[in-house]
C-alpha cells in the first residue's frame, strides 16, 4: 500500500500481558471434511531473486495512550494491539497477509501469532482471513497464501499495511495497477519469499517465509516504517476495562452460512477462543486454538459484481456504518465511518466516543447485514 502519511490458532497476548498461545491443545482431526467449493489453482511464475538490502529504522516517539503508565525506556504501546512494544518494532509498517480459510487449507501456519485477523466473504459463500503482522520476522511458515480481493485492501490499508497475497482478482489487480499500491504478490516477487509446502495440493500449499518479507519490501522501493506523523485508526485503554453496560455475551455466533464461525468467552483468562467448521480453529505450528481479547463485528453492504461471480463490499464512504463490539464476555453496538478509500476506518460507541479497545489481539467480522449473528449466554 502507499505509504501514507495519514493515515490470531493461539494469541499471542493474554490479558495479563503473557506472550504464548491460548493454551488450547484440542485435536485437528476433527475438523470438518465439508466439500469446499472449488477454486482454480493459480499458476505460478518463475520469481527472480532479489537483493537484500540492510533494514533502516526511522525515529519515532512513544504513541500517548490516555492515563498511560508503565512503559519502559525505549518502548511505546503498540498501535494494533495497545500493548508495550519497543519503539523500533512498534515504527515498523506491518504486513497484511491473505490466508485461505477454506477447510481443506486447515490448520493454517502462524495464523495465530499475527495481531490482528479480518474475516470477510469472498466468492461462493466461503471466507477469506487477512493477518496482520507487526513484525513476522520470527515465522519461517505462514499461510496458506491466497489470492487478493480489492475490498481487503482497504482494510489493509486501515494499519498502513504492506499488503501480501498470493495471485489475484481481476478487480484487486486493477485496483493495485491503476493506483501504483505497494503490494507483494506470490505470483511474481521474490524468490524463496513465497513457497509451496509438498504435504498439501495447489492451492492449499502456498506460504510466505515472515522473515524475509522486509527485505523483500526494501528491495522493491517501498519504506518499511511509518511516516514522522503516522496516526493509527485503532484507539485503546491502558488496562483491562470491562464493559459496563453491555449484553452477555459468552458465546458469540457469527452469521457466515459456510464456515459458521463461533466465539466462546474464558473467564479465566479473558479471551474468546475461536471455531469453526464445528472444531476449535487450531493453529498447526504451535498446536493451539486462536483467540481474541476483542472481537468486533463490522457489518457492510454487499453486491455481486458485473462478472457474476466477485463480490462489492461497502468498505468506504461511510458515514454511519453498524456493527458490535465484544470484550469480556459483553457486547455493545457500535457505529464505524469511512469516508474514503484514502481515509482510515474509526469506530465509535453509541454516545459519539471513539471506541477504545482493551489491549491485546482484535478478530475484525466482516460482514454482511443480510447476515444474522447471535450471542448470549451459552
Amino acid at each position: 500500500m502507499k505509504n501514507k502519511l495519514i493515515s490470531l490458532l493461539a494469541c499471542a497476548a493474554l490479558a495479563g500481558g503473557m506472550l504464548a498461545g491460548c493454551g488450547s491443545t484440542q485435536d485437528t482431526a476433527s475438523v470438518s471434511v465439508k466439500k469446499a467449493p472449488t477454486e482454480a489453482p493459480e499458476t505460478t511464475a518463475a520469481a527472480t531473486d532479489t537483493p537484500t538490502p540492510e533494514p533502516t529504522e526511522e525515529a519515532i516517539s512513544a504513541v500517548s495512550v490516555s492515563g498511560d503508565t508503565g512503559l519502559g525506556e525505549g518502548q511505546m504501546y503498540s498501535y494494533l494491539t495497545g500493548e508495550p512494544i519497543d519503539q523500533t518494532t512498534g515504527s515498523y509498517r506491518p504486513f497484511a497477509i491473505m490466508i485461505n480459510n477454506l477447510d481443506a487449507a486447515l490448520p493454517q501456519s502462524n495464523v495465530s501469532n499475527a495481531d490482528l485477523l479480518y474475516e470477510a466473504e469472498v466468492e461462493g459463500s466461503i471466507t477469506r482471513l487477512m493477518a496482520v503482522f507487526q513484525d513476522p520476522s520470527a515465522f519461517e511458515k505462514i499461510g496458506p497464501v491466497r489470492s487478493a480481493r480489492h475490498y481487503y485492501i482497504y482494510m489493509s490499508d486501515d494499519s498502513d499495511a504492506i499488503y501480501t497475497h498470493w495471485g489475484w482478482s481481476p478487480q484487486a489487480q486493477s485496483l493495485i495497477e491503476n493506483q501504483g499500491l505497494e503490494h507483494l504478490n506470490g505470483m511474481s516477487d521474490g524468490s524463496g519469499t513465497f513457497f509451496r509446502s509438498s504435504d498439501r495440493v495447489a492451492p492449499h500449499n502456498a506460504y510466505v517465509n515472515g522473515a524475509m518479507l522486509r527485505s523483500l519490501a526494501e528491495s522493491m522501493g517501498y519504506s518499511t516504517t511509518h511516516s514522522a506523523d503516522y496516526q493509527p485508526n485503532l484507539k485503546f485503554n491502558t488496562a483491562d476495562t470491562p464493559l459496563g453496560d453491555g449484553e452477555d455475551a459468552q458465546v458469540i455466533r457469527i452469521g457466515f452460512s459456510y464456515d459458521n464461525p463461533v466465539f466462546e468467552y474464558h473467564s479465566d483468562d479473558g479471551l474468546y477462543y475461536r471455531s469453526e467448521y464445528g472444531a476449535p480453529h487450531m493453529d498447526q505450528e504451535t498446536g493451539t486454538q486462536l483467540c481474541f481479547k476483542n472481537v468486533i463485528i463490522q457489518q457492510v453492504s454487499k453486491r455481486i459484481l458485473e462478472d457474476g461471480e466477485h463480490l462489492e463490499l461497502g468498505m468506504f464512504g461511510v458515514a454511519d456504518g453498524t456493527g458490535y463490539y465484544a470484550t469480556d464476555g459483553k457486547i455493545i453496538p457500535i457505529t464505524w465511518a469511512k469516508s474514503s478509500q484514502d481515509d482510515q476506518t474509526h469506530y465509535y460507541t453509541e454516545d459519539g466516543q471513539e471506541l477504545k479497545l482493551n489491549p491485546g489481539k482484535t478478530m475484525f467480522e466482516v460482514i454482511s447485514s443480510e447476515y444474522t449473528n447471535t450471542w448470549g449466554a451459552e
